[in-house]
């Protein structure tokens, strides 16, 4: 046995193996130190080191007197009797690293256990063992000592749930046309209108909880984290109940706005709109069963549905769907903030800041999308005009056999750039009248005392006026960022085309010009920047 010592003052106890003996010595109590007991401890490193041959009761007593004195309790130097007395046998408590588990055992013949209940529990309360004790586990444990069981179990903290908003309006489906038998789509049923009665609940704000704490075996709480909360966002036209209810306050149309939902009222014209009806603006929504005729307009802060054509007229409009299709006449115009749908568009003017989707065919028009321009179902045809997407324009044909001009741009959209300049230039002017108003303030706190009537009046409305433009500022920058990501991601602009393209056709891509020569079909064109081209690949 080579020398070894394990434990020391601090621990309260030292263990010495040196030749073929052994040594234990138990240090007297130190000052806000407790008495060291745990027997089990001892037993567990004497068998790591392959000593059987001493007794427990000698361990015990030593502990029990805990006066510093070193003495032997194995090997060279014992009586004959001691050395001979056979192998001393305890339960071993086992408890885990994270202190949430202990588990006891005995690994001697089982007609050598002879130890109880109140034995066991001394050793738990020895070793600080103070909480999930199961006493039903330990009588278990007595009737079979030699099994492996969990006598005293922690308990996991459990983390507080985050508040979350609850619709009770599913606005998924706005905007998709109804499905049919065989998988047809029915363009003239959009659902375009999610609507809501007056009282109707619109959301319900589920609160956070805090989450219940944990316990270890020794008594000690585990930290848990709570949920975090949530603000219920009041939109226009609704009202909160309760502090966590939102409701409708008018009927009209339901719309999810940034987390923010909002109601609508909207019109229904059971016509044209013409000379019966005038021009229409309007800041709900408009359903139109008729058609828009040339020379009328029609505007709305919601959506636009046209059940015929817009044959000359204008629409503008959050989105505009048009069951019929567009009819320019060369002057007409339609405008969306968001998308528009229609089945065709012949020689009109038609723009928006998001997606266009065209069932059919666009002619001789201008076209020009913030996103995407789909042009791929029925015929899918885009011939003549000037066709502009900030990312990607799809279409089933673009020309066509006898190689009408027509100009497909993608990868530099002005409306989104626009948008982004106009923007910088509002923050740019917020902050230079933020930080007047900040240094006009510090100019007056100076000498308050002296201030007149109306300047200490002009001194509170400044105070009132710095706070919500602070919040105007961050939501614009907040935008400003999400354009900005918009135009990174035109860099990847794409024009594909399931079908054919026919020469005649100029492609732009991220001002990179290419002349379609001579017809290809499923392809896709895209900016091959290292070589200054545009590149075909497959569709």
């Amino acid at each position: 046995m080579s020398d070894t010592a394990i434990g020391s003052r601090a621990e309260g106890y030292l263990l010495e193996f040196q030749d073929e003996a052994v040594f234990l010595t138990v240090y007297p109590q130190e000052t806000n130190q407790s008495t060291f007991t745990d027997v089990t401890l001892l037993c567990a490193i004497l068998k790591k080191h392959n000593i059987q041959k001493y007794k427990i009761a000698d361990l015990l007593k030593i502990i029990e007197l805990h006066d510093g004195t070193r003495q032997q309790i194995s090997g060279a130097g014992m009586t004959v009797g001691e050395e001979a007395e056979e192998k001393s046998y305890v339960p071993i408590i086992e408890v885990s690293k994270d202190k949430m588990k202990a588990v006891i055992y005995f690994e001697g013949p089982e007609e050598l256990f002879n130890f109880d209940k109140a034995y066991i529990m001394k050793q738990l309360a020895d070793m600080n063992i103070s909480y999930g004790i199961n006493e039903k586990a330990i009588e278990e444990y007595l009737k079979y000592p030699n099994q492996r069981i969990v006598i005293a179990q922690g308990r996991q903290p459990i983390n507080g749930e985050n508040a979350y908003i609850k619709k009770y309006i599913d606005f998924s489906k706005k905007g998709r046309p109804s499905e049919q038998q065989y998988g047809k789509v029915d363009y003239k049923d959009l659902n375009l209108f999610v609507l809501v009665s007056k009282g109707d609940i619109l959301a319900e704000r589920i609160l956070q909880t805090k989450g219940e704490v944990g316990m270890n075996i020794m008594g000690q709480e585990i930290a848990c984290r709570p949920g975090k909360p949530i603000p219920l966002l009041k939109g226009k036209n609704t009202d909160i109940l309760n502090d966590n209810t939102l409701i409708a306050m008018l009927d009209g149309q339901a719309i999810d706005e940034n987390n923010k939902i909002s109601v609508d009222p909207r019109i229904d014209i059971n016509s044209d709109v013409d000379y019966a009806t005038g021009n229409i603006d309007f800041n709900g929504s408009v359903f139109i069963r008729g058609n828009v005729q040339e020379g009328f307009t029609v505007k709305a802060q919601g959506d636009v549905e046209v059940g015929g054509t817009i044959t000359g007229g204008v629409v503008e409009a959050r989105n505009v769907y048009i069951n019929g299709g567009i009819l320019g006449m060369r002057h007409g115009k339609v405008y969306a903030r968001e998308d528009i749908r229609t089945t065709f568009v012949e020689n009109a003017d038609i723009t928006a800041e998001r997606d266009i989707f065209i069932s059919d065919v666009a002619l001789h028009s201008v076209i020009n999308a913030g996103r995407r321009i789909n042009v791929n179902e029925k015929r899918g045809q885009i011939v003549g005009g000037y066709v502009v997407a900030g990312m990607l324009i799809d279409a089933k044909l673009i020309g066509n056999a006898i190689n009408v001009a027509t100009r497909v741009e993608v990868g530099i959209n002005p409306i989104i750039s626009k948008k982004y300049k106009t923007l910088a230039g509002k923050i740019e002017a917020a902050k230079k009248k933020l930080k007047t108003i900040k240094s006009t303030l510090v100019v007056f706190e100076a000498k308050m005392d002296r201030l007149t009537l109306d300047q200490k009046m002009k001194f509170a409305e400044m105070k009132r006026m710095q706070f919500p433009l602070a919040g105007e500022i961050e939501r614009n920058e907040n935008e400003l960022k999400s354009i900005g990501e918009q135009l990174k991601n035109m860099e990847n602009a794409k024009i594909k085309v399931a079908d054919k393209i026919y020469p005649g056709v100029k492609l732009v891509i991220s001002s990179l010009l290419y002349a379609v020569q001579i017809e290809a079909q499923h392809c896709t064109f895209s900016a091959d920047r290292e070589n200054g081209c545009v590149k075909n690949g497959p569709y």
